[in-house]
């Protein structure tokens, strides 16, 4: 059991809930301690005539109660409330329940964890009970990538997930996601523990509160926590997202160029032109056209332009409109830099730690040497004017109708607030509403390293996974620093894949940029086909990250083709269909009638694909699936797909004829 911690003076205990998880049914007991005495009752969820059952847990302590309602139908959902019954403010950290008999299927069976992670770049994948989940040696790193409040312990067995997780007996292919529900006020980790070999896993959530003052005879309701179980592990999101998938209007899937991943900070206002002359000329299609980092004299000083644009932005914007298309601005605005003017002139406006320091947000080596940054309080007046403007100026005075919010976890870092009587989550909501009232419905927003959580219905779309790159795997990152969310194409693919099922779902899924070109690049034609394949079977936005002028015409060629399948995957719904079963899902599958089939291995590998096990229930009997690039044809032999031999880091993308 874990304190909630009210002041440094006094703690208050709560409930230790113990839920015995058995699949296809919600039963079990409640365990709970209040003061000396502990109690224990039995409880049964299950009702035949389909009613819904209901069982009321209330815990009282010297300055708190707390009431949990726990309800099961096909459902199962955890309500909690918290007051504070003192005549004194209280200072809330953690809570956590216990499900110390979590039982999916069977015992003695094979298990698996999926996470999901923190925001959009943290590692997302399965785990299994022989594995151990790793963080980076690196301090500024895991800031950057993970949640310093959730990173994993790092014993075998022991695994952390953020907003919500599925854990799978593969033996009995029964599945069980746990997640959070509405309204998304505070962070909810899901943690999940199969040390003990051959023992049931036994599941801990935990309300992050982070510090948030309850004031005396307040209340604070507790998001709701949602069991949903099922023998699909793809059905079983489906249903979640369907249970928590804010009002979403029907949009055109945004399609575009940026700036970054060729020119990087070094963009300038010429070359950026040059680009959006060449995409005029050639009269593509596309909606947006994005200037990314690079423009500012400073890391938070967003309205001080540079001299590598003379003319201003809002010149640089009608020109961009002048093409055929909408202009679109990279911003990070809930941090900022020592060197910047807003640092020197505002130092309140910063989120602060027990010392009075401003809280690190990372450190970024493309800012230049000495590249740490630090959160912005959103609650802040001062700030809130300030951000204002910028949006104010960057919409309606400049002219960019679409904004790509970056670091926007600067605002939900654990600190001291001019306002501590919301959580951090709600700090970061608050700052995207306001970006939002401010900006306009009908300015696109797109959130990046964004925890996933507090932007669901303020953004229109979300990064949902790190960045892509010029080359494969980031070698000397991962295995020197231990970063398990090293920035790197495999790693981006993996995130795409894993998260995809989000699509049109919580917000329009942002895999990053796709990086086609054929030089000045790391990434061989496979490793270029996979990113774009990864693109095309998930059917999420795209924008071109490559100097256009340089392309070759077989690489335009290329690029329309992908064009046309991203747009036509984008009307299906897409499976990553052994997600529970591999780090990275190398079968996936598109109700369009489309089948990526991925190698991630560095070396040949013959694929052989079990039909009944994946594929029967979706595609029936007699099915042939032709290779969109080559035109090979395979079909169903003894029960198998014999795909052949894939070379390392390779793909193929079939068509269900």
């Amino acid at each position: 059991m874990q304190d909630f911690e009210v002041s440094s003076e006094r703690k208050f205990q709560l409930a230790h809930v113990r839920l015995g998880i058995v699949f296809g049914e919600w039963s079990g007991s409640l365990h709970y301690r209040c003061g000396e005495k502990e109690y224990c009752e039995e409880v049964l969820f299950t009702d035949a005539s389909g009613e819904r059952n209901r069982h009321r847990l209330t815990v009282e302590g010297v300055h708190a109660h707390m009431e949990l309602i726990i309800t099961a139908d096909a459902v199962a959902r955890i309500n909690g409330v918290l007051r504070n019954d003192s005549t004194e403010e209280l200072i809330l950290d953690n809570l956590t329940l216990v499900i110390d008999d979590f039982n999916p299927g069977g015992y003695l069976d094979r298990y698996s964890f999926f996470k999901n992670g923190y925001q959009s770049w943290t590692a997302t994948h399965v785990h299994f009970p022989e594995g151990r989940e790793m963080s980076s040696l690196i301090p500024s790193m895991n800031v950057m990538q993970d949640n310093l409040r959730n990173l994993p312990t790092k014993k075998k067995g022991e695994f952390t997930s953020d907003m919500f997780a599925v854990i799978a007996n593969l033996d009995k292919r029964a599945y069980v996601l746990v997640g959070q529900g509405k309204d998304f006020r505070q962070f909810l980790y899901v943690k999940g523990f199969f040390s003990q070999k051959g023992a049931v896993p036994v599941m801990e959530l935990v309300y992050d509160l982070g510090g948030t003052v309850l004031g005396a005879g307040s209340t604070m309701k507790l998001d709701e926590v949602l069991f949903v179980a099922d023998s699909s592990p793809n059905r079983v999101q489906d249903d979640y997202f369907d249970l928590i998938k804010p009002r979403i209007t029907s949009q055109q899937l945004p399609t575009g160029w940026c700036s970054w991943y060729y020119y990087f900070t070094k963009i300038n206002q010429k070359e950026f032109l040059e680009n959006a002359t060449v995409a005029g000329e050639r009269n593509i299609d596309w909606t947006y056209f994005v200037l990314d980092d690079g423009y500012f004299t400073a890391t938070g000083d967003w309205l001080s332009v540079n001299k590598k644009f003379p003319d201003g932005l809002k010149a640089v914007a009608e020109k961009v409109q002048s093409a055929g298309m909408i202009p679109g601005l990279w911003l990070a605005p809930f941090v900022a830099r020592k060197n910047s003017q807003l640092y020197r002139e505002h130092r309140e406006w910063f989120l602060k730690d027990k010392r009075g320091k401003p809280v690190l947000a990372g450190w970024n080596p493309n800012w230049g040497l000495g590249g740490n940054f630090y959160g912005l309080d959103v609650t802040h007046p001062g700030f809130q004017e300030y951000l204002q403007e910028v949006i104010n100026t960057a919409v309606h005075e400049w002219g960019f109708r679409y904004l790509k919010l970056d670091f926007v976890y600067g605002a939900s870092l654990y600190g001291l607030a001019f306002d501590q009587t919301i959580t951090p989550p709600e700090r970061l909501r608050r700052g995207l509403e306001m970006v939002r009232e401010t900006a306009g419905k009908d300015v696109f927003i797109l959130g990046c390293g964004c925890p996933l959580s507090a932007g669901i219905g303020l953004v229109d779309a979300m990064r949902i996974g790190p960045d892509v790159a010029p080359y494969w795997f980031a070698t000397y990152r991962y295995y020197l620093s231990r970063d398990p969310h090293a920035l790197c194409t495999k790693f981006a693919i993996r995130s795409i894949l894993n998260r995809c099922p989000m699509h049109r779902k919580l917000w329009i899924n942002d895999p990053d940029c796709l990086l086609i070109r054929d030089r000045e690049t790391r990434l061989n034609v496979d490793e270029r086909m996979s990113l774009a394949n990864a693109m095309i079977i998930t059917g999420g936005m795209y924008l071109i990250s490559d100097k256009l002028s340089a392309l070759a015409p077989h690489i335009w060629e290329l690029f329309s083709q992908v064009d046309s399948l991203i747009h036509l995957c984008d009307g299906g719904h897409v499976w990553p269909l052994d997600y529970m079963e591999r780090e990275i899902p190398e079968l996936v599958y598109n109700s369009k009638g489309y089948l990526a089939v991925f190698n991630f291995s560095n070396r040949p590998v013959y694929k052989r694909i079990p039909y009944q096990y994946y594929l029967g229930d979706i595609l029936g009997e007699d099915v042939r699936l032709k290779d969109v690039w080559d035109e090979s044809v395979f079909i169903v032999t003894e029960g198998n797909i014999d795909i052949g031999e894939m070379p390392p880091h390779a793909s193929r993308l079939l068509k269900v004829e």
